[in-house]
């Protein structure tokens, strides 16, 4: 068995384990500069308490409130509900001028919810907020920006294509990270050039204008998505199938010159709603207890 014959095998085995109805709980985010329909990132549908949000990155939603646009997402269908009104998002720290956190949440009214018929809730045993393994592997489900086609009069569709991406926690320095938190991120090694397709071969990713894409950044449109625990490096394939896929953080940044993703850890989504939500207060204890 050649090198490329292994990767496939391995390519399989891993990819078994990604939780692929994790895109019942994936949406695109889009925001509306009318006509035209544009992606912004990646959010993720989670439920506490009765209620419903969608969680995404800040700087996402931050971008279209500069121009006063209209955000919407997708319905798990082939249509798109608008988001009017405010969402909830982390603020820079007293003591930093950057916002660390970088998450954002959205109440979802029950006119939404009712056009939102195929998807589904990411709840509290879908989440793990442990501390992550040093060999931990993860898994992102989201839209990147290079593969959106915005669409162009009233009657036309943006054009979405999915991307499940793994890879393991970045172990490598961190001097350079600015703005690298133990305490709120982890780290993902997001280097292009060790991505492989299904059957072992290098991948490709072609960015719109024929170029090959060079880094994370051009993978922008992942932002927001949530980043769900896979497996262990450390851990014999055949023995991930004992322990769930869970989520764990959300995907808020890269550093592209080092090639490393950053993800908020999901204490920060339910710090942002134990803030705006105070009657959800006694369920987020009870969930966080868990």
């Amino acid at each position: 068995m050649d090198q490329k014959e292994m990767q496939a095998v391995t390519n399989r085995r891993v990819g078994s384990h990604v939780p692929h109805d994790g895109w019942n709980v994936t949406v695109a985010i889009v925001v509306a500069n009318r006509p035209a329909v544009h992606l912004l990132g990646t959010g993720s549908l989670f439920e506490i308490g009765g209620y419903r949000f969608v969680v995404t990155a800040a700087h996402v939603i931050n971008l279209a409130h500069q121009y006063d646009k209209t955000i919407g997402i997708s319905d798990g269908h082939e249509s798109l509900v608008a988001l009017p009104g405010n969402w909830q998002c982390s603020v820079p720290q007293s003591d930093s001028v950057e916002d660390l956190l970088d998450v954002a949440i959205y109440r979802l009214p029950l006119s939404a919810l009712e056009r939102m018929k195929q998807v589904s809730f990411l709840r509290r045993e879908d989440i793990d907020f442990s501390e992550q393994s040093k060999t931990a592997v993860f898994s992102l489900l989201g839209f990147p920006g290079i593969w959106a086609k915005p669409s162009r009069s009233e009657g036309e569709r943006v054009s979405l294509t999915p991307l499940e991406y793994t890879t393991h926690a970045y172990a490598g320095s961190t001097e350079s990270l600015i703005g690298y938190n133990a305490r709120y991120h982890l780290l993902l090694d997001s280097s292009v050039k060790d991505m492989t397709q299904q059957d072992g071969s290098p991948a490709v990713i072609v960015k719109k204008d024929g170029q090959a894409a060079t880094g994370p950044r051009d993978l922008e449109g992942v932002s927001g998505c949530a980043v769900w625990n896979i497996g262990d490096l450390e851990v014999p394939l055949d023995q991930w199938r004992n322990r769930r896929p869970k989520v764990v953080a959300v995907n808020t940044g890269v550093y592209q010159k080092s090639q490393v993703g950053r993800a908020t850890r999901w204490v920060a989504v339910t710090t942002l709603i134990n803030e705006a939500f105070p009657e959800l207060r006694p369920a987020l204890r009870l969930s966080i207890q868990d």
